[in-house]
């Protein structure tokens, strides 16, 4: 069932043949976390492409002894720390499961073995690495010329179906408020 996933969400970005979805089977490994397990720690290396089948993840960064949510991951999500993945330079960010989670990773030297071998494998990376570089600047774009307000908004859109999977503390600190100011943004938006 679960490989079934991974490739549906491959094929929304290349067709793919019968054979290639045997490689793909053999490339990506399972791999189960329990909540609040780290998939990656800030200073280690990150090793591992990911697939989210099932579970909720978010990232993280240390920032003046605070953490800073930068990202969640979700359901039918890709997660990696492409900087340290291709550049195999220690994180910056720390990945944990706040969810238990079923995920499928490869590894990069399986992932070069994805783009060589799979008919239009370079241009999945391609179209997935454009995509991650949009969300990226959408995310700083936001942060410097939003509110609090409109972020939190945005966090809505974006993550619809997450918000009571996730501690209210998380969500303020990825909209870059406190907890209490977050309670209040949404009494505010509540009364709109």
């Amino acid at each position: 069932m679960y490989n079934e996933l991974l490739l549906k969400k491959i094929r929304k970005y290349i067709t793919l043949s019968e054979e290639e979805c045997a490689l793909i089977k053999e490339l990506f490994k399972p791999l189960s976390l329990t909540k609040g397990e780290i998939l990656l720690q800030e200073g280690n290396t990150c090793k591992y492409f990911c697939y989210v089948n099932k579970g909720l993840l978010r990232q993280f960064i240390n920032y003046e002894g605070k953490e800073l949510t930068i990202h969640f991951n979700e359901e039918d999500t890709f997660i990696c720390d492409f900087e340290s993945f291709i550049s195999k330079t220690p994180s910056q960010k720390t990945i944990i499961a706040l969810e238990d989670s079923v995920l499928q990773m490869i590894s990069y030297s399986n992932l070069q073995r994805f783009y060589k071998e799979i008919r239009e494998g370079e241009q999945f990376g391609r179209l997935l690495l454009e995509e991650t570089f949009i969300e990226a600047i959408h995310y700083i774009i936001s942060g410097l010329a939003d509110s609090p307000q409109e972020r939190y908004l945005k966090f809505m859109r974006q993550y619809k179906n997450i918000e009571q999977r996730v501690a209210q503390k998380y969500i303020a600190s990825f909209v870059g408020v406190t907890p209490q100011s977050l309670s209040r943004i949404r009494r505010r938006i509540a009364y709109m």
